[in-house]
C-alpha cells in the first residue's frame, strides 16, 4: 500500500532515539523529508545522517524541550528550511518519574507544553497543506493505573484528551489530529533498560503482564504511527491508537 508520503515534509519533536527515531526513519525510507529536535547532538547528528542515506532532506536542532522559545524556533526553522510542513509528531517526552512535585513541572513543560507550543507554531504552515496531520504520542499508563501514581502518566493524558478536541477544531481546517499510545517498549537508553537493571521486580512483573513475555520494539510503535499520520489514513481523525501488544486489559467501545 502507498502511504503517500513522498515529498511531504515532516517535523518529529524528540525524534534522535527510541520511538520518535524509528518514526523519523520509517518517514524517509517513505520519502518524507524529516526534521527532529531533542537534546544531545550527538544522537541529533546520527539520525540526520540515517535519514539523509535515505535520499531525503533532513535537518535536527538541539534543544531543551521546556524552553519554549527553542521549540517554537525550531518549527519555524523548519518551515523556512523545507518551505512548508505536512506532518507534526508532537513525541518530546520528560519520560516517567515518582510523585514528587518537581517531576509533575517537568512533564508539564515538556510532555505537554512543548506539544502545544509545536502545534500553535505549526499551524499556519498546516493548514497551506493538503495533507496536513498532528500525531500526539501519550501512553498506554494514560489509560488505566501503571505502576504507581505519577505526573508522567496523567500529564499524557491530558494530552489524549486535548488531541481529541484539536482533532475536533481543526478537521474543518483540513488538519487531522490523532493520538497513539505505546505500551512498554524497550529500546537502547530507553527507562525500561534501566528499569530491567535497577529495579528488576518491576520489570520482571511488567514482562509477566505482557501476553507475548516480552516489551514492544521501537519500529513495532513507528508502523503505526507512520500509518496514522499518513494520507493513507485520511479518514482516521480524533483516534486513540493503543500499540501495546494486548498490555492493557480494558475493552475499548
Amino acid at each position: 500500500m502507498d502511504l503517500g508520503l513522498r515529498g511531504l515534509k515532516a517535523a518529529i519533536s524528540g525524534g534522535s532515539r527510541g520511538i520518535g527515531r524509528a518514526i523519523g526513519s520509517l518517514l524517509a525510507e517513505e520519502g518524507c523529508d524529516v526534521s527532529i529536535c531533542a537534546r544531545g547532538q550527538e544522537n541529533i547528528d546520527a539520525a540526520v545522517a540515517e535519514f539523509r542515506a535515505r535520499g531525503v532532506r533532513a535537518m535536527g536542532r538541539s534543544l531543551q524541550g521546556r524552553d519554549g522559545d527553542a521549540v517554537r524556533g525550531w518549527i519555524r526553522q523548519t518551515i523556512d528550511e523545507f518551505d512548508g510542513l505536512d506532518i507534526l509528531v508532537a513525541n518530546l517526552s520528560a519520560g516517567g518519574g515518582t510523585n514528587d512535585e518537581r517531576y509533575w513541572y517537568r512533564n508539564f513543560e515538556i510532555d505537554l507544553m512543548s506539544a502545544t507550543r509545536a502545534v500553535e507554531e505549526a499551524y499556519p504552515a498546516l493548514k497551506k497543506s493538503d495533507n496536513a496531520s498532528i500525531l500526539i504520542i501519550a501512553t498506554m499508563a494514560a489509560r488505566e493505573t501503571f505502576v504507581a501514581p505519577m505526573a508522567y502518566n496523567s500529564i499524557k493524558a491530558a494530552l489524549v484528551t486535548w488531541s481529541k478536541q484539536l482533532a475536533e477544531h481543526y478537521m474543518a481546517k483540513g488538519i487531522r489530529v490523532n493520538c497513539l499510545s505505546p505500551g512498554p517498549t524497550m529500546f537502547p537508553g530507553s527507562n525500561w533498560e534501566m528499569i530491567e537493571v535497577a529495579r528488576s521486580r518491576t520489570y520482571a512483573s511488567v514482562v509477566r503482564k505482557q501476553p507475548t513475555r516480552r516489551l514492544g520494539e521501537a519500529d513495532e510503535i513507528a508502523r503505526s504511527a507512520v500509518f496514522l499520520a499518513s494520507p493513507a489514513a485520511s479518514w482516521c481523525t480524533g483516534s486513540h491508537l493503543l500499540v501495546d501488544g494486548g498490555y492493557t486489559k480494558g475493552v475499548q467501545f
